[in-house]
């Protein structure tokens, strides 16, 4: 139907344009968070991007049903307030033409909900997680950044540089602290140097041109020594690499595996709570999109807003409580969702035939 294919593109173009700009303000807020992880040492600065490009798909999931909403919304709001809607209506197309028309996209953005938050999702997550890990075993010239004091994973030994140029850096200062063998602790400071990786994992610091001062200030005992080379041994952190959290494992795996794990039982519908949703938010916005001339149109959209916002704010508290152990996700999720769905099922029959029957009915029986 003609009508039909234009209300779907209209929205369509409307939904594309969201995705875009809620997609880039995400984007903008994971950047700055990983920039501050990238400065406080806990992300190397050589895999920010890849880091950046594999949150995207996590992004996604809150994005997908956001961008539909607020597609619908914004769409059948300009066609109410240009009248085009009523003039459909007085060709005898009643609202069961709306809720065609946006079915077609609530059915194609639950097909990439389930798809991005079932796989693509849990892939990106493994992903990511390995790329973090395998940086912070490698501690190498890209991964160091200037004028930074970086800390090995036991605390032990601590490295500055004041200037790094391609593999060399200059003006290092290097200490270790007391370790195991009760060896004494010392500080290194060179002029310059650079770090050589072996076969099994361990990383040489090799310095020139420095001197080593060693001893404690209690016994009053130092030592001092020049050098021209200066080698030091730094053994990789040790680092899980194989952990699967509820957050990298696909939809089929949580939907069947057998555990009581807190954790995994609250992940399972919170993904299945975020599919749903594109059909619930789909639908309830189509009869909240109707423009009020008395109220103006922020006023309209307001009721629609809220809604969308309570729903998602119970719904995080309970995935987080969820996680903790505290409630069942189960049972408080879907109370929510399957109320939210007979709000919608109410605002689309409402103003029906059916619908006017029925408050004709109930009217009846009140003033008898």
């Amino acid at each position: 139907m003609i009508i039909i294919r234009y209300l779907v593109w209209e929205t369509l173009k409307s939904q594309i344009a969201i995705l875009f700009i809620l997609l880039l303000i995400f984007f903008c807020q994971k950047l700055v968070r990983i920039l501050g992880a990238t400065v406080a040492g806990d992300i190397p600065i050589n895999i920010v991007l890849k880091v950046l490009g594999l949150s995207v798909p996590l992004m996604a999931q809150l994005i997908l049903p956001l961008s539909l909403f607020l597609a619908i919304l914004i769409t059948f709001g300009r066609l109410h307030a240009e009248n085009e809607i009523t003039v459909i209506h007085a060709c005898g197309l009643g609202s069961s033409v709306l809720i065609k028309s946006s079915m077609i996209l609530i059915l194609l953005t639950t097909f990439l909900a389930i798809f991005n938050s079932g796989w693509m999702g849990p892939l990106a997550a493994q992903y990511r997680y390995k790329i973090i890990q395998n940086a912070r075993t490698s501690l190498s010239v890209t991964t160091l950044m200037e004028r930074k004091f970086h800390k090995s994973s036991d605390g032990k030994t601590v490295l500055f540089i004041e200037e790094i140029n391609q593999n060399t850096f200059t003006h290092v200062f290097f200490t270790q602290l007391q370790n195991k063998n009760n060896t004494q602790p010392y500080v290194v400071f060179a002029e310059r140097g650079h770090i050589d990786k072996r076969n099994d994992g361990t990383q040489i610091i090799t310095l020139n041109n420095g001197f080593r001062l060693e001893g404690t200030a209690l016994l009053h005992d130092f030592r001092i020594t020049n050098f021209k080379n200066y080698q030091a041994i730094v053994h990789p952190p040790q680092v899980i690499r194989n952990i699967k959290n509820a957050e990298q494992m696909n939809l089929s795996d949580l939907w069947f595996l057998n555990t009581s794990s807190s954790d995994y039982h609250s992940e399972l519908h919170w993904r299945l709570t975020l599919i749903f949703s594109v059909l619930l938010m789909g639908l309830i916005v189509i009869p909240l999109s109707s423009i009020n001339p008395r109220h103006g149109r922020v006023l309209s959209v307001l009721p629609a807003m809220i809604l969308y916002l309570l729903f998602f704010l119970f719904q995080s508290l309970i995935q987080s409580s969820g996680k903790k152990g505290q409630i069942n996700p189960a049972i408080f999720m879907w109370i929510i969702n399957l109320t939210y769905l007979g709000i919608a099922i109410f605002l689309n029959i409402w103003d029906t035939i059916p619908g006017r029957r029925l408050r004709k009915y109930f009217m009846r029986r009140r003033e008898v």
